[in-house]
């Protein structure tokens, strides 16, 4: 039983080789580790592999937490003047980077675990959501809403600069950018309205493309911590959703989950021995640690 502790991402079309399969992982095997009230997702590995940030939403309230491996406890941050949502580690690891409506209009805060104290993550004039660092913190890639075009697209910031970018320029939309540790190669996913799904594609740090997994239909791209390999959610297969990892050149398409779970958010340990991912049950949706 968990102790509970009180505080607060040149194009390339590639055509796929069919989809293999190993040994499936058993997620319902793994550990709950947040077997509480309401919904528990976009967990996040720490650094050091020792922490496991998730965001926890209870009717309209939502709240970070940091479970604690090595003690099977919970650390609750909350502030009732910012609702939280998609939280990340700041590459520090004593700072985390949020987005919230807490002026009325979409933005990135950061909190610093050490003062409990709250600022924007930079100053620009532009809804953003959905943070991701490399290794490094010199830069920040996410969504932003294009006000011109009237669509979100993928955008970086350049800390030291003090200079923003933005990567995508795509008719429908784009979200989700996951960029790899070495902050080398970026990935999203890209709006399909006409089909109500979304493809991941996958471009480098100046915007330029390098991939695009146009046949495939996934959300949740997450980088493995050695950048060779992508995993993410896909329903091509069946109605839940399955767990899914590609190599960076679109080959070794594999099938990692097959079940009749819906599953989500998934994160890899920085040792790419365990992967936390998000379950629905029948309490909502809780956080899994499995085995790879």
């Amino acid at each position: 039983m968990q102790k509970i502790i009180l505080l607060f991402i040149i194009f390339l079309s590639i055509a796929f080789a069919p989809t293999v399969s190993g040994q499936h992982l058993n997620i319902i095997d793994g550990d709950n580790i947040s077997n509480i009230i309401g919904d528990e997702i976009d967990a996040q590995w720490s650094a050091d592999g020792k922490k496991l940030l998730f965001l926890s939403r209870e009717n309209k309230n939502s709240i970070i937490c940091i479970y604690f491996t090595d003690t099977d406890t919970l650390l609750y941050i909350s502030d009732l003047d910012y609702n939280f949502n998609n939280p990340v580690w700041h590459p520090d690891g004593n700072k985390i980077v949020f987005n919230s409506h807490k002026n009325g209009i979409e933005y990135l805060y950061v909190i610093d675990l050490k003062t409990n104290k709250v600022t924007p993550l930079f100053n620009r004039k532009i809804r953003c959501r959905n943070a991701s660092f490399s290794a490094s913190s010199r830069q920040v890639y996410f969504t932003g809403y294009n006000e011109l075009d009237r669509r979100w697209e993928i955008y970086s910031y350049d800390f030291i600069y003090d200079n923003i970018n933005r990567l995508t320029n795509y008719e429908f939309g784009c979200s989700n950018p996951e960029i790899s540790k070495d902050g080398k190669l970026i990935a999203y996913c890209k709006q399909k309205p006409f089909k109500g799904t979304t493809s991941i594609d996958i471009i480098n740090w100046y915007g330029e493309s390098i991939i695009s997994f146009k046949d495939i239909v996934g959300t949740f791209p997450i980088w493995s911590p050695s950048a060779f390999k992508l995993f993410f959610i896909s329903h091509m297969d069946n109605k839940t959703g399955e767990l899914y990892s590609i190599w960076k050149d679109g080959s070794h398409l594999e099938r990692l989950t097959d079940d009749d779970l819906q599953i989500g958010y998934p994160s890899i340990s920085p040792d790419e021995s365990k992967i936390a991912i998000s379950v629905l049950t029948e309490s909502g949706w809780d956080i899994y640690i499995i085995s790879l």
